[in-house]
């Protein structure tokens, strides 16, 4: 494990800081029994760093900030960097009220850095994750507590939890692994095909491709499994999986669908080769497939992501917006992405018979998209009363229980 100072000067080493290597042998050393607490801090923004200023610049701010908090340590702790912007503090005593007050110590002399350097133009931000827990728990359990640290507003968080209850939910999350990981691998990752009706001509003209996950007979979906599939990195195979599946069952119909793209695949221009190799395969144009962007997506002022929508758009595809109506609805950004259809979150439309609220951000929804040239589906049309609400504010397409579930197979037109 090289130290920032090492890159700096060859062969000079902190005499306080400690490698990965010498942490795994030193809680190796711990007897079974006994508790110990870590904090594990991130100084954020590292690559920006290096990316606008020298190398010689960052070092030496990292210098600095490294030896300030060695001069603040408490007894009887030990210091190591497990990566180039990890650290890691090992302390004999289990004391997590004291462990707290070292944090925000900790975070307050590294934001205040301007008092002890003249490094003033380098801002470094902080997270730090503690946890209480015997060796073999305490480094799984402070790197999931420095992840949820990075979620919230103070940038510290504790982990509150046993190591008996951490153990649990550890060996249930790599039974998760194990099940979406053999499914990608088995081909289970599989796409349920939901129908969307043109309201104008009374027909089913597309279909969204909805990921399932088939374990045993099971059908799971993505709120099942999504969360753990994203944690693991494996959100990728499952859209290719359902773009394999999909290609194939609307290749012999004029049907157009929709598949589901996440912040994952929208940032791969992989993603882009393989849907339009998939196009060549199936001899199927672009101009029939729907980009559904799922609104987990933080599109802001990202170039990369717009630049690949536009892309695709320049390729023929369509793109859609989906759940608009909550955080992806900035107007300006909408018009720049060139989009082709906005999807009306359920959570307006399913409730717009009963709630009036709801019906006015439908209506104002819909009159939006007119006033832009833009397509509008509306979700969760569930009921009669709903379809008939759509229909009357013109709204070109429905989709929902009312119109049909999400089949394994494709069903007829209507």
């Amino acid at each position: 494990m090289i130290t920032i100072k090492q890159k700096v000067k060859g062969d000079e080493f902190f005499d306080y800081l400690f490698d990965r290597q010498a942490l795994l042998y030193h809680l190796g050393r711990y007897p079974k029994n006994l508790e110990v607490m870590a904090v594990l801090f991130e100084l954020e923004d590292l690559d920006e760093w290096f990316s606008i200023y020298s190398p010689n610049v960052v070092c030496k701010a990292g210098e600095e900030v490294l030896a300030t908090i060695n001069e603040i340590l408490p007894i009887n702790t030990k210091f190591f960097q497990i990566s180039d912007d990890k650290y890691c503090i090992l302390f004999d005593e289990a004391n997590a009220r004291k462990g707290i007050e070292f944090a925000h110590i900790l975070k307050t002399i590294i934001l205040e850095r301007k008092s002890f350097t003249n490094l003033s133009n380098l801002d470094i931000n902080i997270s730090i994750g503690l946890a209480v827990g015997k060796a073999e728990y305490i480094l799984p359990k402070v790197f999931s507590a420095l992840k949820d640290a990075k979620k919230i507003l103070s940038k510290i968080y504790f982990l509150d939890s046993s190591d008996d209850n951490f153990s649990e939910i550890q060996n249930k999350e790599i039974e998760w692994n194990k099940l979406i990981k053999h499914a990608i691998q088995g081909g289970r990752i599989v796409p349920f095909y939901q129908p969307i009706y043109d309201n104008r001509t009374g027909h089913i003209t597309k279909f969204e491709c909805l990921s399932r996950l088939i374990d045993n007979g099971r059908v799971l979906y993505p709120f099942d499994f999504f969360r753990q599939a994203r944690r693991m990195g494996f959100m990728r195979s499952i859209t290719y999986s359902v773009i394999n599946h999909s290609f194939k069952a609307f290749a012999n119909n004029d049907f157009e669908f929709s598949i589901n793209i996440t912040e994952e695949d929208i940032r791969d221009t992989q993603m882009i080769d393989y849907l339009k190799d998939y196009c060549d395969k199936y001899n199927i144009k672009p101009q029939r497939i729907i980009i559904e962007l799922l609104e987990d997506i933080e599109f802001s002022d990202d170039d990369l992501i717009i630049n690949n929508i536009l892309i695709l758009k320049e390729l023929g595809f369509q793109i859609a917006i989906d759940d608009f109506g909550y955080d992806n609805s900035n107007f300006s950004r909408l018009i720049k992405m060139q989009i082709d259809c906005i999807k009306i979150d359920g959570r307006f439309v399913k409730n717009m018979d009963i709630d009036p609220i709801s019906y006015k951000i439908v209506k104002s929804i819909a009159n939006f998209a007119k006033s832009i040239n833009v397509m509008c589906i509306a979700e969760h049309v569930h009921s009669k009363s709903v379809y008939k609400l759509i229909k009357e504010l013109d709204v070109e397409y429905s989709q929902g229980y009312f119109i049909g579930q999400a089949t394994s197979s494709l069903p007829g037109a209507v």
